[in-house]
């Protein structure tokens, strides 16, 4: 193919492009042996064929077991890399920008919003032994109300403030076939279906065997039921690293397949209906080809805004790794049609590409070259409005730096032609950059989440991005949002004797309901523990959400009150550093609860004042909805002074009794705001008491009263409880008489006396007490055999469950004596049940057993 000659800014000079029609109604015809005119000589990825696929089941994320079935186990292991690290190439010829420069700076902030420690081995290791892998290929996705995680080999679903919904097995929740093992997941949230998307791999030793996985949620809640696909079951292609794009139309999954898992045959893509999918059909509609040797390691874009076609993007420049992609360019497709309509198109244009280039091994700590950086293929690719962005490793000589050093290369391309408008390096002197993935807001901002490390920094997660509207190839100042604890070494803990394996991924998306938001994840070197056997080796997840925008006030309530009023503030990319003014004066205390609401308490003033938050990024814009009127204060103004309970299920319908004083029985004087929602059903027995029912809502919520429509002074709060969810118990066994004490830990428990129940196989705990929202104590009733615990919060099934064993007991023998010669009849009596002949034996409902034997003294 014809050289190109790349510019000082690293965009190539010359643009390739290679055409496929993927017309399923020509298809046929290549079965007989022909094609219609003018296909013959086009250049593409070769065999295309119609295919279906079948719906494997569903599943209800929420009834997943939280703990491992009795007797799993299976050997630890390192996620396998199919490719063979190539040897570090020499530095990328590109622009490197450093990251912690201050003259890199966009001109406006990176903030984070919120962020809380996600996935980690440790946790997982309650799922069964299988979990014991890495790494984790961390993935991360936003819907409406909920944030789902998928590591290697586990699912988690939490909610926007960090609490964690249900943590699931990826094995049991793409049901894997039998002997199989799960590996590389994605996940994703589509903001035109309102669906989440999932993907991933299941093979199988020696052969390694393989078959590509996908769900599809039935709706927005990720906790509730989802359809699983399987695609492409092969008994001799492996198929690696399988990647997810949805357009509006389409299902779009791209990998590279390997001849039992040695040897790479090239890249495969298949295009699925989607509408299809969305509805739980079987079976569903596509087109696929490959494997394709002339490509490798095609990553499908996750679309931001809505569009037909979805884009495909490849290196075509890392001749080293795979030999599939050596184009001197980027490879941009743009996949048309769908395969219901017999129209599916692949149309590729590979502008030219200044080469990337192998990176070097990351360094950590007194082990200089311990942390494999794997390849420079493509990792992450986001699209919208005509703008897409990709990157992956690189190798770059950072400036005032005397060797090669991990950078992440970041790549953004016009599709409307396309073109490269940037190319460029983001680096560290003196130490790595690695894994990256990039996401992008409403207004085309891009985010970038990566690891660092070097000889004195163990291996953490840090932060940057670029303002759409900032000057090209230049980033924010980088943030370390999460530092390691200690150098990872996974070697003794796998058998393995090679560079530790870290990545192969980071996770980044937009949050669908503030559109200004992006929420990123990646792993950082954690501690472990010697009980777990991960002292060393352990990898966690940290998740944040991010902005680069001013906030803004949605809302106000009350909306009048006098100095002293707590006003509780709705609206948008709330800090935690955010201020909060009354006009000009500051409030005189501020709490931010989220990124959505904060509390201010009226400081002196007077008349009618805008309620602005301000943050390192700007200030909240004015509008009638931030609007405070003063009104006169006096000492007989109403007053609240508490609430009970204090927290409820976030659907709401919590019965609260209101205490305070100055409140109006009379029907419709008095009334009380849940964060600017309305109580309802609100009685007042006396001036001092009423009833009410909690709105729904979620986190924790200023409440507050109006009485006969004056502001009252003093406020509560309410803490909205999460879909409540059992992780574990402990004991995990105890006696067939009951009366053991155990522990139960989950999250979303009420601590309200009589509010969190637990059942034993049907039967209830007694003497239940919640010390928070994740630990509660109980005794155990009488009970035989394994039986499934089970919680009930506020008259609702909670989420997960464990299992108890119950440890049979013996009460008495008579007689106690016999003869030396033997021949004794005894009746041995206890709990319990066991089988076989010649073993105690129980009826059902743990009756007590009495059992005749012969025994020889």
């Amino acid at each position: 193919m014809a050289p190109f000659a790349a510019g000082s800014d690293g965009r190539g000079g010359c643009m390739k492009r290679r055409v496929t029609l993927w017309l399923v109604a020509a298809l046929a015809a290549l079965a007989i042996g022909f094609l219609p005119a003018g296909q013959a000589q086009a250049t593409g990825p070769g065999n295309l064929h119609p295919v279906t696929i079948g719906r494997n089941g569903t599943i209800l994320v929420r009834a997943l077991p939280a703990r491992s079935p009795a007797g799993l186990a299976h050997a630890r292991r390192p996620v396998m890399r199919l490719t063979d690290k190539p040897s570090p190439g020499p530095p990328s010829q590109v622009a490197t920008t450093l990251t912690t420069s201050s003259t890199a700076t966009t001109g406006s902030t990176e903030e984070v919003l919120s962020s809380f420690g996600g996935a980690s081995l440790d946790q997982q290791l309650a799922l069964g032994s299988d979990q014991f892998v890495t790494p984790p290929d961390a993935q991360i996705a936003a819907g409406p109300s909920q944030v789902v995680e998928m590591v290697n080999s586990s699912g988690s679903v939490w909610d926007k403030r960090g609490h964690l919904l249900n943590l699931f097995d990826l094995n049991l929740f793409f049901k894997v076939p039998t002997g199989y093992s799960f590996s590389d997941p994605r996940v994703l949230f589509d903001q035109v279906s309102q669906r989440w998307f999932a993907s991933g791999v299941a093979f199988i030793p020696p052969t390694y065997a393989s078959v590509v996985v996908i769900a599809v949620s039935a709706s927005t809640d990720a906790t509730g039921t989802w359809y699983q696909y399987n695609a492409d079951n092969s008994s001799t292609l492996t198929h690696d690293q399988p990647k997810i794009g949805v357009s509006s139309d389409k299902v779009v999954l791209s990998w590279n397949d390997f001849y039992q898992a040695a040897f790479f045959e090239g890249q495969s893509t298949w295009v699925l209906q989607k509408s299809q999918m969305v509805a739980g059909s079987t079976p569903v509609n596509g087109a696929a080809m490959g494997p394709d040797s002339s490509r490798s390691s095609p990553v499908p874009a996750v679309q931001i805004t809505s569009n037909s076609d979805e884009y495909v993007v490849f290196n075509g420049t890392d001749c080293g790794t795979l030999g599939g992609n050596c184009i001197g360019a980027i490879g941009v497709v743009r996949i048309s049609g769908t395969p219901l309509q017999g129209n599916v198109m692949w149309n590729e244009s590979d502008p030219g590409l200044a080469a990337t280039s192998a990176p070097p091994s990351a360094d950590q700590p007194g082990m200089a070259g311990s942390i494999a950086t794997n390849d420079d293929r493509f990792l992450t690719a986001v699209w919208e409005n005509g703008v897409l962005w990709t990157g992956g490793n690189d190798a770059c000589l950072p400036p005032a730096d005397s060797a090669a050093r991990p950078c992440s290369r970041l790549i953004q391309v016009t599709t409307a032609g396309p073109n490269v408008a940037q190319n460029f390096d983001i680096a560290m002197t003196g130490g790595g950059l690695f894994y990256p993935a990039l996401g992008m807001d409403g207004g085309a901002d891009m985010y970038v989440v990566y690891n660092v490390s070097s000889s004195s920094q163990y291996i953490g997660v840090r932060i940057t991005g670029q303002l759409a509207s900032a000057p090209v190839q230049t980033v924010a100042p980088g943030q370390t949002i999460r530092s390691g604890d200690t150098t990872y070494d996974m070697n003794p803990c796998f058998g393995t004797n090679q560079t530790s394996r870290w990545g192969d991924y980071s996770g980044a998306a937009i949050d669908p309901q503030n559109a200004t938001d992006v929420w990123v994840l990646a792993e950082f070197a954690a501690v472990g523990s010697s009980a777990n056997g991960d002292a060393g080796c352990d990898w966690a997840t940290y998740a944040a959400r991010l902005t680069f925008a001013a906030p803004t006030v949605s809302g106000i309530s009350p909306s009048s009150g006098s100095v002293g009023t707590v006003v509780s503030v709705a609206g948008t990319d709330f800090t935690p550093a955010a201020s909060v003014s009354f006009g000009s004066t500051p409030a005189t205390s501020v709490s931010v609860l989220s990124a959505n609401q904060l509390n201010a308490t009226a400081p002196s003033g007077s008349g009618t004042l805008d309620v602005r938050v301000t943050t390192a990024d700007g200030t909240s814009a004015t509008s009638t909805a931030d609007q405070f009127t003063y009104g006169a204060a006096c000492s007989t103004c109403a007053t609240l002074s508490s609430i009970s309970p204090t927290s409820g299920p976030a659907a709401g319908a919590t019965t609260v009794t209101f205490s305070g004083s100055g409140f109006d029985p009379s029907a419709g004087k008095t009334t009380f705001s849940f964060g600017g929602a309305a109580a309802t059903n609100v009685i007042c027995s006396n001036t001092t008491v009423c009833t009410g029912t909690s709105p729904a809502g979620s986190g924790t919520v200023t409440v507050t009263a109006i009485v006969d429509g004056v502001a009252a002074s003093g406020a509560a709060t309410f803490t909205y409880l999460p879909p409540a969810s059992l992780t574990s118990v402990s004991p995990t066994s105890g006696a067939a008489t009951g009366g053991t004490t155990v522990t139960f830990t989950g999250s979303g428990f009420d601590t309200t006396s009589n509010r969190t129940t637990f059942s034993f196989g049907g039967a209830a705990a007694t003497g239940v007490s919640c010390s928070s929202s994740t630990t509660c104590t109980g005794s155990s009733p009488a009970g035989i055999g394994s039986v499934t615990v089970t919680a009930t919060v506020n008259g609702a099934p909670a989420g997960g469950s464990a299992t108890f064993s119950y440890i049979p007991s013996l009460s008495s023998i008579s007689p106690s004596t016999g003869t030396a010669a033997g021949g004794t009849t005894v009746t041995i009596t206890g709990s319990n049940r066991h089988g076989g002949n010649g073993k105690y034996e129980n009826q059902e409902g743990d009756q007590p057993y009495s059992h005749r034997a012969s025994v020889s003294l």
